[in-house]
């Protein structure tokens, strides 16, 4: 994946968290080849937690695949 790549997929995130009542905030997380390991957006409205940023989130699943 391309920077420009992820990048639009991020604002693509933010955008659906937005569109959930969320602040819109997206994340996303490459491996050092480009592969993409999660997107996600801000989910703390949603699931009632805190710690649900974009980037907490991302960083679990990450952590989750690899």
């Amino acid at each position: 994946m391309t920077d420009a790549e992820a990048i639009a997929l991020a604002l693509a995130q933010a955008q659906a968290a937005g569109a959930r009542g969320e602040v819109p905030v997206g994340a996303v997380l490459l491996a050092p080849d480009g592969t993409l390991l999660a997107a996600d957006g801000n989910r703390i409205v949603e699931a009632r937690d805190p710690t649900a940023h974009a980037e907490m989130l991302v960083l679990r699943a990450g952590a989750a695949a690899i």
